[in-house]
């Protein structure tokens, strides 16, 4: 089921799971390999955001 976010907007399921994944890396301690993975999840979220045609990757 997506989520809601604030101003009615939903969020698809596999961006709520990427920014899920995003919360659980950023309580690891900083190394050069949770850079690494934080940069492979925010390409999965442009990709993400650009297949489903919402504006949530966009820079206003």
């Amino acid at each position: 089921m997506p989520t809601f976010r604030p101003q009615g907007r939903v969020m698809p399921p596999a961006l709520d799971e990427i920014n899920r994944r995003i919360r659980v890396l950023m309580d690891e301690p900083a190394t050069k390999q949770r850079a690494v993975e934080y940069t492979r999840l925010l390409v999965l979220w442009a990709s993400a955001t650009a297949a489903d045609g919402s504006d949530w990757g966009k820079a206003a």
